[in-house]
């Protein structure tokens, strides 16, 4: 139960961002904002989920000992995250969208590095890796629906959506307040040494390189690609193959043959297997192999997120799990407003010769930063999870 429950958090969370994408450009039209200024709208979303993802992050950290249920937080911040998110179809001028959607990233930011507070701090330590993953899995059902849902809402109003959406959030958010247990008299101590500083600024500028490569791929190569060999019309169809394989390979860091790996070593394994998956997509011919390595290039990813997040979190225990969670949500917001950046001004088309391998330089020099990272101490940051303490009792 706790598992589909985090689940449902972060995927309901990720579908009400692919509704606010879709109708975005009609929002801004009825308030009479033109399409040029929609980028700069998301823009200023992503800016905004930079800061409020590490500032969230911080203020979960500083609460989760002080309040009895950080879930109480959580539910009072995301109610109102709700309300600016169903009163977005109502805006009726363009300071009035624009206040509500700041409002509503700002606020949003609540159901990402908080609820990981919540399982590294208030759940069983040895169930930490597998909730995280199931939380993850969540983010990519969304990515998957994500295609046929904008696809299907593309004319209709957006309030019936926007509103069992957000209802559909609230209720997930009640039953995470309902699973969370009451905090610890006192934090156990570090279960090892934490890795220097050093090795987790190479860390973190890899995290950074690794989803600017997924932003360029995803949002911009994987469709151009998918027309080289089908009609626009069909592109419905092959966009969620990145995240299918997402989907299936999020779970496999808990597999038992990988789960003695640390998780530096399996960070640049996966690294090392993306960048080559990624010059298969560009370099394939057919059909067939654009999806092949499309898939697997979704698996390496989520394999790639999900070992990133749990070492962040365990990078963190105890004390600071939000806010370096925070930082790797704030890194991701920041991979893809350099992705919304690059559009909006242009650079993609004197860039065209070099997208198609953008990603790969992006995750070779991520696995070059994460081999240094292993070098410089980056193994003592997460133990394999066969090794960890045994479950805490309460």
């Amino acid at each position: 139960m706790r598992c589909l429950i985090f689940c449902a958090v972060q995927c309901l969370l990720a579908v009400t961002w692919t509704l606010y994408v879709a109708f975005l450009p009609q929002l801004a039209a009825q308030v009479g904002i033109g399409k040029a200024q929609v980028a700069w709208i998301l823009l200023m979303d992503q800016a905004i989920f930079v800061i409020a993802d590490s500032a969230m992050g911080i203020a979960a950290d500083r609460m989760a000992n002080a309040m009895h249920r950080l879930g109480v937080w959580i539910l009072a911040i995301s109610v109102v995250s709700g309300v600016a998110f169903v009163l977005l179809p109502a805006a009726t001028s363009p300071a009035l969208l624009v206040g509500l959607t700041a409002l509503w990233a700002a606020t949003s930011s609540a159901l990402r590095a908080p609820p990981m507070v919540i399982i590294a701090r208030r759940l069983e330590r040895s169930a930490t890796p597998l909730l995280i993953s199931w939380s993850i899995l969540g983010i990519g059902l969304a990515g998957a629906l994500a295609p046929m849902l904008t696809a299907a809402l593309r004319q209709s109003s957006p309030l019936v959506p926007f509103v069992l959406a957000s209802v559909g959030l609230m209720v997930a958010v009640v039953a995470l307040r309902w699973i969370e247990l009451p905090p610890r008299e006192a934090p156990p101590a570090r279960r090892m040494p934490p890795a220097p500083m050093p090795a987790l600024w190479m860390f973190f500028a890899a995290t950074w390189l690794l989803a600017f490569g997924f932003q360029i791929h995803t949002a911009i190569n994987s469709g151009a690609t998918y027309l080289r060999f089908a009609p626009a019309t069909e592109l419905v169809r092959y966009m969620p193959a990145f995240w299918v394989g997402f989907v299936l390979g999020v779970l496999l860091p808990q597999a038992p043959w990988l789960k003695r790996v640390p998780a530096a070593v399996l960070l640049l394994a996966s690294a090392l297997l993306g960048a080559l998956t990624l010059v298969g997509f560009a370099s394939a011919s057919t059909l067939p192999g654009v999806l092949l390595a499309q898939g697997l290039a979704g698996v390496l990813w989520a394999m790639v997120f999900g070992t990133v997040v749990n070492a962040a979190t365990d990078a963190g225990h105890v004390g600071r799990e939000g806010r370096f969670v925070g930082l790797v949500f704030s890194l991701a917001a920041l991979a893809a407003l350099a992705r919304i950046a690059m559009l909006a001004a242009g650079a993609t088309a004197p860039l065209a010769g070099w997208l198609p391998w953008l990603p790969v330089f992006a995750w070779g020099g991520a696995a070059a930063l994460l081999a240094a990272f292993a070098w410089q101490g980056g193994t003592r940051m997460v133990p394999p999870v066969s090794a960890a303490s045994p479950p805490e009792r309460r």
